[in-house]
């Protein structure tokens, strides 16, 4: 390959791009069968983690990254794809009267200063941080949501999540060879990436959760057996093996 991730169309990908669910929800479904409170939980966990892409955005496109302009133009319609993700979560959670939606809710706000500082510092090698970042969490994620509809399916909820389970299989053909290109290519890039994976919180913005909900989330949608395949996907790429990130995400 001459550059990471060649067959990926990422004009044809900002083209097609998926906005908004609202036309496709049938929110009066769930007055008649209503989700349990463990689901509704756990897609408002992933609410907040689909939103907290924006926050996390702002600190990767003031580094090195956003100098490769097909990756920018990527990330940019990739946290437009989430921002809708988040939206159809929040309509669904919302539509639940006796839930308490308020509690669990929120715009995540984190400080990137200090990330982006030490991004810029590193430079180039942060660019394969940054794509190892997204490929684990699409991994995670995509799986918490194929999860949730084994766990509880409705068939309001199920056309929903095969969307969102969809569109990250696309997002992930992206996001996997370019992670596994540049973590093949730098030994720099393998060192920071396995530093830096180690410390990071998953899914992306769980940082901003508080670790009962962290727990809890985890708890309800994985067992056992589902978080160790998970952490055998990241052993395979490159320099990554070892970690048991998710694993130890839901301690």
């Amino acid at each position: 390959m001459r550059f990471p991730a060649p067959d990926f169309d990422v004009r044809d990908y900002a083209r097609t791009a998926i906005g908004s669910h609202r036309d496709d929800l049938d929110l009066t479904a769930f007055a008649a069968a209503p989700l349990s409170s463990g689901t509704l939980r756990a897609l408002s966990y992933l609410q907040v983690a689909e939103r907290a892409t924006m926050t996390h955005l702002r600190s990767v496109l003031v580094t090195a990254t956003h100098k490769d302009a097909r990756i920018t133009a990527f990330l940019a319609t990739w946290a437009f794809e989430k921002y809708w993700f988040a939206d159809a979560l929040e309509q669904i959670v919302r539509a639940h009267p006796d839930f308490d939606a308020e509690s669990v809710l929120r715009h995540p706000r984190e400080s990137t200063i200090r990330e982006s500082v030490y991004a810029n510092i590193v430079g180039v090698p942060m660019i394969a941080v940054h794509m190892a970042l997204g490929t684990v969490d699409e991994w995670l994620t995509q799986a918490a949501y194929e999860r949730i509809a084994v766990l509880e399916p409705h068939p309001a909820l199920t056309p929903l999540l095969a969307a969102i389970a969809q569109a990250k299989e696309r997002q992930l053909r992206f996001f996997e060879p370019q992670a596994r290109y540049r973590l093949t290519d730098s030994p720099a890039s393998r060192r920071i990436a396995r530093r830096r994976l180690r410390r990071s919180a998953w899914p992306i913005g769980a940082k901003s959760q508080p670790r009962d909900r962290v727990r809890e989330f985890y708890v309800t949608v994985f067992d056992p057996a589902s978080l160790a395949e998970l952490d055998a996907r990241v052993d395979t790429l490159p320099g990554l093996r070892g970690l048991q990130l998710l694993q130890r995400a839901a301690r």
